[in-house]
């Protein structure tokens, strides 16, 4: 099995944002568009495979087995921007695969005719916030004031990005897309940051100038605090100490 994009239908939309999130650090990507979808009730329109992805499958509930794959879906909006998204349970498990689900995931992007591609992920930084913030990169610094104006903060010092949210920017960038990549700020130990992607959220809400509803991540938001605080009282029966300059996990997907 090769890298491939299995289509159901054709790609119905115009001129379409494109929003790209995969599995990655507190599955913030993967979280946000998975949420995007359910809630806009976006259509599905395909898979893509890829033998890069990690040798394991995912057990369902009637105990049958799925391979990994990334989901890729459309939504007409009659009352602003149309969408292409995709989300899934894994990246590349290597160099080579990264770029090449990287190029695939464009050619998707060129197959839609998007107008602007939006990708998302997390930053790790090892350390606990009661406000995660939302950094970004771009793919021309002339966008840097529009998606500020959407509450992306790009006064940080990141020095790179691994994994298919910045190769895909990066990508784009080079043939001219308007594009910026979000990057939700968590602890790093969380398999999935609920409040992390809350932020995210709230950006690309108002970056796409929709409506959304958080209620369903409420509860959940109150768990991982929950979780959050039973960490930090643990390490501190432990004494250990957080140090932000030793304990940044960096950027994961």
């Amino acid at each position: 099995m090769t890298t491939r994009l299995e289509l159901d239908k054709e790609i119905d939309v115009e001129n379409p944002v494109f929003i790209e999130g995969l599995a990655g650090i507190g599955h913030i990507g993967k979280t946000t568009v998975s949420y995007l979808a359910d809630h806009l009730e976006a259509e599905k329109v395909g898979e893509l495979y890829s033998h890069h992805f990690p040798p394991y499958t995912i057990i369902k509930d009637d105990k049958t087995v799925n391979l990994l794959k990334n989901n890729i879906y459309q939504y007409r909006n009659e009352n602003g921007k149309d969408l292409v998204l995709i989300e899934g349970n894994a990246q590349a498990s290597n160099p080579q695969g990264h770029y090449e689900v990287a190029e695939k995931i464009m050619d998707l992007v060129e197959k839609a005719e998007a107008s602007e591609v939006i990708t998302l992920g997390g930053y790790g930084t090892g350390d606990v916030v009661e406000d995660p913030s939302v950094y970004g990169a771009v793919s021309k610094e002339e966008f840097k004031k529009e998606y500020s104006d959407s509450g992306v903060d790009f006064g940080h010092d990141i020095g790179q990005i691994v994994g298919a949210s910045g190769l895909i920017l990066a990508m784009a960038a080079e043939k001219d897309y308007k594009g910026v990549c979000i990057l939700g700020e968590t602890p790093g130990f969380l398999m999935s940051d609920p409040k992390a992607t809350e932020s995210v959220l709230k950006s690309v809400e108002n970056i796409l100038d929709i409506d959304l509803d958080f209620s369903d991540l409420d509860e959940k938001v109150q768990e991982s605090q929950e979780v959050l605080k039973k960490l930090q009282n643990l390490q501190q029966q432990q004494g250990q100490e957080q140090d932000s300059g030793s304990s940044d996990l960096g950027y994961i997907g």
